[in-house]
């Protein structure tokens, strides 16, 4: 019989990104990206998107109702162009509301692990707690309408 009392974690801010990296394999078909977020209550959405050199996306990935405070996933390539910078766009929502935003640029090069960085690259602030905006539609080339980014 449990006789102690369940411990429900309680929100002092919305989850953000802690840190995050992503480091391609030695294919440079494949990136691994990772993620920490601060401790949270309720499940937020994670949204990662990694732009070529052009701005166009090469890869995507949405998770919904995330569980965990460390995401560690494999992003495929669409095009690599080796030696390039690319960018890795990081969004964080939850009910409909943006809680955090970061990019990371990296350069398609490989880099082996146990010589990578032990933090993760320094990541830029942006926005918190505002309205998520939908993204603009597509043209039947796949273009985007304006200039918003993919993220």
């Amino acid at each position: 019989m449990m006789t102690a009392p369940i411990d429900f974690l309680e929100e002092s801010e919305p989850p953000r990104f802690v840190r995050g990296q992503a480091l391609p394999y030695p294919d440079l078909q494949r990136v691994w990206t990772r993620v920490q977020l601060t401790e949270f209550a309720g499940h937020p959405d994670l949204e990662m998107v990694i732009l070529g050199p052009d701005g166009r996306e090469q890869a995507a990935m949405v998770m919904v109702d995330v569980q965990f405070t460390y995401v560690s996933l494999t992003m495929h390539l669409k095009h690599t162009l080796p030696g390039e910078t690319y960018r890795l766009l990081l969004r964080l929502t939850r009910d409909q509301t943006l809680l955090d935003q970061r990019e990371i640029s990296f350069d398609l090069v490989f880099v082996d692990r146990d010589e990578a960085k032990a933090e993760a690259e320094q990541l830029l602030w942006a926005k918190r707690g505002v309205p998520v905006m939908p993204l603009p539609a597509e043209d039947s080339d796949g273009t985007q309408q304006d200039d918003l980014s993919p993220l």
